[in-house]
């Protein structure tokens, strides 16, 4: 796994629709990548990008951008984009959900999009439609797991959960589940690896099933298994993009994902 390696491109990317593969560096023809419209000839269409080795199992969906102003994980997913050269599986990204958000640099427009999920395709504000159209994408797509990117002003502490536990989500993995599985336990092992300040590790919460968020219908609705990464958004973006690279690398890593990820020139 390559360590702090990203590259910044500009969000009016995601905004124009631009294609990022075209300009990607050029890759060995061992996968293909493509792209379609999640929500297309709407006014939230946003591109999703599917990354596919000959052996296209196992697969894994990434997704950023539910709330427009966390951006780190959208700047993530670019780079993963960018420089990810896949030898096994399929790596399904959309990187900017709530692209009307992203394009006002706001949590959301009408209402929170992770308030309405499953939501609704006539739903009275485009996010119920939105939501609606997303669950549909991820149950066309079959992903045997979605990882959920998201950005959290206030740090984990123990007394301040215990007090507000709806609050407390800085450099947290999050699950529905008071059973842990190998599996988060093994990608946060290995992300908090490549941490070398320990008081920035990633620790999985518990955070009780809530009917109308993303993660929480994807694993009761669609039965695939779902879990959500918060980073610190008090730290730099830079350090906060590292951290969510490495978040992704390390759930591909769990899912049985090949792949190298760098310059193809190096």
């Amino acid at each position: 796994m390559t360590k702090y390696f990203y590259v910044l491109v500009l969000l009016t990317v995601f905004i124009s629709g631009d294609v990022f593969a075209q300009s990607a560096p050029k890759r060995n023809s061992s996968f293909t990548i493509s792209y379609s419209y999640l929500g297309e000839g709407t006014s939230y269409q946003t591109p999703f990008y599917i990354l596919k080795a000959k052996k296209k199992h196992p697969r894994i969906m990434i997704d950023a951008g539910i709330h427009g102003d966390e951006i780190a994980g959208m700047y993530a997913c670019d780079s993963i984009l960018q420089y990810l050269q896949l030898i096994e599986g399929t790596v399904i990204l959309v990187p900017a959900v709530n692209i009307q958000a992203v394009m006002k640099n706001t949590r959301g427009v009408n209402i929170d999009l992770n308030q309405v999920f499953p939501g609704k395709k006539d739903g009275p504000h485009y996010e119920d439609s939105l939501a609606y159209d997303f669950m549909e994408l991820v149950k066309e797509l079959e992903p045997d797991v979605v990882i959920n990117l998201h950005e959290a002003w206030t740090k984990f502490d123990e007394k301040y959960y215990e007090r507000k536990n709806d609050m407390s989500f800085g450099q947290t993995l999050i699950t529905n589940s008071e059973t842990f599985s190998d599996y988060l336990i093994n990608a946060r092992d290995r992300m908090n690896s490549y941490i070398a300040d320990s008081t920035k590790h990633f620790r999985i919460q518990y955070f009780p099933y809530k009917p109308n968020h993303s993660m929480d219908n994807i694993i009761e609705k669609l039965k695939i298994p779902s879990y959500t990464c918060e980073t610190l958004r008090t730290l730099n973006l830079s350090e906060r993009i590292n951290y969510m690279i490495d978040v992704i690398l390390s759930f591909l890593e769990e899912t049985g994902i090949e792949y190298y990820y760098g310059d193809p020139k190096d």
